[in-house]
């Protein structure tokens, strides 16, 4: 009987043991086919790079992680169900990634009913964190919130007097008016909005829309117009002599080198933009050494700024573990409210109630350099939510 005891306790501390040694599996899901692979692929490449600095140091917890990697697709319902998979089948520990703010609520909602924490790396829609928020989900991007802000304060800057909104009809757009709405009172109160226009997530024709602005009289454009919708834009558009007297004020990262580096000379002037990170300029001690070690894996000095997004969403999901001493999710939960961490792109704190991360972004104008066939943008200022 004793023995009999003695093996079965032995038997469960062998369990426990193995449980112990197998990786830690983390689900991870962007667009690396279609329009939104631009963003989608650099995204991932940082994701790869923040899983191969943790496994040279020993991994979470002195185990190694294993990544899991899906292609949303660009797709709500895609997503949704890939995510599912991740969970119930391929039993990752945390879900992260996302990038249009449609695919991150579906992911938010897949996170909600299997009570699995899920880490919205890209998605900036302001409902993420305040109408549906719960227990699980977190975001360590930017918001529509703070997005709208910086760009109403933008418009107040350059005396935009008359202001034609150009957003994409999804929850991005539409929220991201919400917020520029809320803050032009407080930094454009003479402004007024003339014109808003609302294309399709995914549209490529823009020539129905072109003319309406044109003709609206507009001094500026507010605009969520992100990736390959803002390249289709220009290409349409700057023939018609479209920027040539019109600010283009915008979210969306058109001011990344995903896109510089795509429409080169094509890109036009007068626009103002953003970007989480750009190669040639950073506003933390270590972004010169993550710059290095990400186009040493990319092989090229002029990186994409959205694999930052990627590095810091591991970054975060390993740090909350290893506070947690745990993979359980409702322990990884309650690590990361309130937690700070380094990033190449500064100290990064979660807030505790809302799940926001307080992550600032890089604006200014887009100039043309004689050393460059792409733009830069110049002067780059750091603005972080308080």
């Amino acid at each position: 009987m004793k023995y009999s005891v003695m093996l079965a306790a032995v038997g469960i501390l062998g369990a426990g043991t193995a449980a112990a040694q197998q990786p830690i599996r983390i689900g991870v899901l962007y667009p690396l086919t279609g329009g939104g692979a631009v963003y989608g692929v650099p995204a991932m490449a940082g994701h790869q790079l923040a899983i191969e600095e943790l496994n040279a140091k020993g991994g979470i917890m002195g185990r190694k992680i294993e990544s899991i990697e899906r292609d949303d697709k660009l797709n709500p319902a895609s997503a949704s169900s890939t995510m599912k998979e991740l969970i119930t089948k391929d039993k990752v520990d945390i879900v992260l990634g996302g990038l249009s703010s449609a695919v991150g609520l579906a992911m938010s909602e897949v996170s909600k009913q299997e009570k699995v924490v899920y880490i919205a790396t890209i998605p900036k829609t302001i409902q993420m964190t305040t109408d549906k928020l719960h227990k699980y989900v977190f975001r360590t991007a930017s918001n529509t919130d703070f997005e709208g802000d910086t760009m109403a304060m933008l418009a107040g800057k350059n005396k935009l007097a008359k202001i034609c909104h150009l957003q994409l009809d999804y929850a991005y757009g539409n929220d991201l008016e919400v917020g520029i709405l809320k803050a032009l009172p407080k930094h454009a109160p003479d402004a007024k909005i003339v014109l808003t226009l609302k294309p399709k997530l995914g549209a490529t024709d823009f020539n129905p829309f072109i003319p309406q602005v044109m003709a609206a009289g507009c001094d500026g454009v507010l605009s969520g117009l992100w990736g390959p919708h803002f390249v289709s834009w220009v290409k349409q558009a700057a023939p018609l002599g479209f920027f040539n007297k019109i600010k283009w004020i915008s979210g969306g990262e058109i001011g990344s080198h995903e896109i510089a580096g795509e429409l080169k000379g094509e890109y036009p002037d007068n626009v103002i933009s953003n970007a989480y990170e750009l190669w040639y300029a950073g506003n933390d001690p270590s972004h010169k050494e993550f710059q290095a070690r990400l186009a040493k894996k990319l092989n090229t000095a002029e990186t994409p700024q959205w694999a930052v997004l990627g590095y810091i969403g591991v970054m975060y999901a390993a740090q909350a573990m290893e506070k947690a001493k745990s993979t359980d999710p409702d322990k990884v939960a309650e690590a990361l409210e309130g937690l700070s961490i380094g990033t190449p792109v500064g100290k990064l704190t979660i807030d505790a109630k809302t799940h926001q991360a307080n992550i600032g972004q890089f604006w200014g104008p887009m100039v043309k350099k004689p050393d460059r066939a792409y733009r830069m943008m110049e002067p780059a200022e750091y603005i972080q939510p308080k």
